[in-house]
C-alpha cells in the first residue's frame, strides 16, 4: 500500500515544477519544423522500413496507444516475420517464389510510406483544431488515429487529397514492376500478398509452378522428336543401316581377333618350340645312356667271369625319340639341351632297370672208373655245383613312364604333339625312311608267296596269319591288332599266334632269342634282321622271311618287299630261326 502512495507523491511533485502549460497528445507528436527530405534520405528511411517492422511506429504515438491497439500491432508485426521468415526458408529452392517475396515486401514499404505521409498530415489538422479548445482537441486526437487506423488497412481515406492516392498508386505499379523484373509474372505479385497470409504453401505452389513448367518443356521437346522422326523418315532410316553396318564389322573384326587368338594358342601347343639343335642334341644323350647300358651288359662275363654259364634275360634298349621330345617339350616348352640333362638321366632310371643274380645248382656228371679188384670200368654220378650268372634288363616302356608323370592336361597337350610330330617331321625317322617308305620302290602289297612254300605246314600257318594284316598302317610300338604293330610287335604277334612262347621284345630281342643262321641256309618261315635303319643298339628293324630274297614286314603300311633293294641290301644284318 506505501507504493502507490509514493507513486501520487511524485506524480503530484512532478505537475506542481512543470512550468509550461500541458499539451494535448497530437500537440505533442506534431513536429515543429518541417524539414525536407532528401532522396537519400528517404531510400535510407524506406531502407529501415524493410529491415524493421517496428520502426513505423514513434514512440510518442506508441504511448497514446491503447493496449488492445499494441497487441493487435504486434500481432500483425509478428505474424509479418513469420511469414518472412516462412517464405526466405524456400528462395533458394525458388526464384519465382523469391520474386513473390520482394514484391509483397515492396507492398508492404509503400504502404508504410503513405501510413507515415497520412499520419503527419492528420497530426497537422489535429494541431489545427487544438486551438479551438481542450475539449475539441481531444475529439481530435482521435479522429487521426481512426484516420491513421483506415490509411493501415490501405484505403487512403479519411482526409487525404487526390495527390496522396496518385502517388500512392504511382508506387504500389512501381513495386509490381520490379517483381515483375525479378522473375515473377503480374499475377505472381497479387499472389505474394496471399503467399504473406498463407505462409509455406503459397512457397509449395511456385515449386509446382516451376515443376509443371519443367514438365510441358519436356513434353514439348519429346514432341518435336517425334515429329522430327516423321518427317524424316528416310534420314532415320539411313542413320539406322549405317549403325547396323557399324556393328556387324566391330563384331567381324572381335572375331577375327579370337579366331587368330585361339589360332596362335593351337600352334603353341602343336609345335616344337625348341632349337633343331637343342632337341637332337636331348635325344643324342639320351641315346648315349641307352649305348652305355648295352655295353655293361656286354661287358658281364668279363665284369663277373668264373661262372658255368651266363644268361640273359634282356628286354630291347630302344625308345621312341619323338615321344622323348614330345615328353621334354610338354615339361619345358623352350628348353635347351643342358637344362634337360637331369630329367634325361631320371626317366632313364625310370625306364631302364638292371638286375643280377647267380643261380648255383646241383648237377651230376658221370664218371667212368674201374672196379681195382676185378678191373672192370663202371660209371658213377657225381655231384658238382654249377654256376649260372643271370642278367635281366626290364625296358619299361618310355611312353609309361611319361604316362606316370603327366597329369591329365600335359598328357592331352603331349598327345597332340605326338599326333603333329611337333611340326618337324624332318628330326626323326623312326627306324623309316622319309615318308614312311622302305626303299622297294613298290607298294608290296599284292606279292603272291609261290606254292611250293606253301607245302610246308608250319609256315603255311605263320603266313596265313601274317597275311592277315598286310595294309594295316605302322603304329610305333604297337602290339596287336586293335592298336597296330611296329616291325617287332607284328612278329611277335605272328608266331605267338602259332605256339611260339616269344613275348613281346624288340626286333634286337627276337635276335638273342633266334638261332643265328646264313642267308642260304634261311628258307621261308625264318627272321630277317637289319641294324642301322636308325640309331639304336644292336637289330633295328625284323622281317618274317618268304623265300626269294622277299619278306614281309611293319613297313608303313605293313608290306611285302625285296631284301636286296637299294635300301634295304645295306642295313641286311642277318637270319634267324625260332623255336618252340
Amino acid at each position: 500500500m506505501s507504493e502507490p502512495k509514493l507513486i501520487i507523491k511524485e506524480e503530484s511533485s512532478a505537475k506542481k515544477t512543470r512550468s509550461p502549460p500541458k499539451k494535448t497528445k497530437v500537440e505533442q507528436s506534431v513536429p515543429r519544423k518541417k524539414k525536407l527530405k532528401t532522396d537519400a534520405d528517404k531510400a535510407a528511411e524506406r531502407a529501415q522500413h524493410l529491415r524493421f517492422g517496428k520502426a513505423e511506429i514513434t514512440p510518442d504515438e506508441a504511448s497514446r496507444m491503447t493496449k488492445q491497439q499494441k497487441r493487435a500491432m504486434y500481432a500483425a508485426a509478428a505474424a509479418r516475420s513469420a511469414v518472412h521468415r516462412e517464405v526466405d526458408q524456400y528462395e533458394d529452392d525458388n526464384v519465382g517464389t523469391q520474386a513473390l517475396s520482394e514484391g509483397e515486401k515492396a507492398a508492404e514499404t509503400t504502404h508504410d510510406i503513405s501510413k507515415s505521409r497520412y499520419a503527419r498530415k492528420l497530426k497537422k489538422k489535429a494541431k489545427m483544431q487544438g486551438k479551438k479548445g481542450a475539449r475539441t482537441a481531444k475529439s481530435s486526437a482521435q479522429k487521426p488515429t481512426a484516420a491513421q487506423d483506415a490509411g493501415a488497412s490501405g484505403t487512403g481515406e479519411g482526409g487525404s487529397n487526390w495527390l496522396s492516392r496518385w502517388r500512392q498508386k504511382q508506387d504500389i505499379q512501381k513495386s509490381y514492376r520490379a517483381a515483375t523484373r525479378s522473375g515473377g509474372t503480374a499475377a505472381q505479385t497479387a499472389g505474394g500478398q496471399k503467399a504473406a497470409s498463407g505462409g509455406v504453401p503459397a512457397a509449395k505452389s511456385g515449386m509446382e509452378q516451376v515443376i509443371d513448367k519443367g514438365r510441358s518443356v519436356v513434353s514439348t521437346a519429346v514432341n518435336g522428336i517425334a515429329n522430327f522422326a516423321k518427317s524424316n523418315a528416310h534420314v532415320l532410316l539411313i542413320v539406322g543401316v549405317f549403325l547396323l553396318l557399324l556393328l556387324l564389322v566391330m563384331s567381324a573384326f572381335s572375331s577375327c581377333s579370337i579366331l587368330f587368338s585361339g589360332t596362335t594358342q593351337v600352334s603353341g601347343q602343336t609345335i616344337y618350340t625348341a632349337e633343331d639343335r637343342d632337341i637332337r642334341g636331348a635325344e643324342t644323350d639320351y641315346k648315349k645312356l641307352e649305348k652305355e647300358l648295352d655295353k655293361k651288359i656286354k661287358r658281364t662275363p668279363t665284369d663277373h667271369p668264373g661262372y658255368d654259364e651266363y644268361r640273359y634275360h634282356l628286354d630291347a634298349i630302344e625308345h621312341d625319340p619323338w615321344q622323348l621330345t614330345s615328353f621334354l617339350t610338354t615339361l619345358y616348352d623352350d628348353y635347351t639341351r643342358s637344362e634337360v640333362q637331369a630329367k634325361l638321366k631320371e626317366t632313364f632310371a625310370k625306364q631302364y632297370k638292371l638286375t643280377i643274380w647267380v643261380e648255383v645248382q646241383t648237377r651230376y656228371r658221370t664218371v667212368v672208373m674201374i672196379d681195382i679188384f676185378t678191373g672192370i670200368p663202371y660209371t658213377v654220378q657225381v655231384p658238382y655245383e654249377y654256376r649260372i650268372f643271370h642278367t635281366k634288363l626290364v625296358n619299361k616302356g618310355l611312353e609309361v613312364v611319361i604316362r606316370e608323370e603327366l597329369n591329365n592336361d600335359q598328357w592331352k597337350r603331349y598327345e597332340i604333339f605326338q599326333d603333329t610330330l611337333g611340326g618337324r617331321p624332318y628330326l626323326f625317322n623312326g627306324g623309316l625312311p622319309p615318308s614312311g617308305s622302305d626303299g622297294s620302290g613298290a607298294p608290296g602289297i599284292d606279292y603272291q608267296v609261290p606254292a611250293e612254300a606253301l607245302t610246308d605246314e608250319e609256315f603255311a600257318a605263320i603266313y596265313k596269319e601274317a597275311q592277315k594284316y598286310v595294309g594295316t598302317p605302322y603304329v610305333w610300338g604297337g602290339s596287336t591288332p586293335e592298336t597296330g604293330f611296329d616291325c617287332s610287335g607284328y612278329v611277335c604277334w605272328v608266331y605267338n599266334q602259332n605256339g611260339y612262347n616269344v613275348g613281346r621284345t624288340t626286333a634286337n630281342g627276337l635276335w638273342n632269342k633266334s638261332q643265328h643262321i646264313s642267308e642260304a641256309e634261311a628258307k621261308p618261315g625264318d627272321l630277317v634282321f637289319f641294324e642301322g635303319t636308325y640309331d639304336t643298339p644292336g637289330k633295328s628293324h625284323v622281317g618274317i622271311y618268304l623265300g626269294n630274297g622277299m619278306m614281309v614286314s611293319a613297313g608303313d603300311p605293313i608290306k611285302y618287299a625285296n631284301i636286296h633293294s637299294s635300301y634295304w641290301q645295306k642295313y641286311l644284318s642277318g637270319f634267324g630261326r625260332l623255336s618252340k
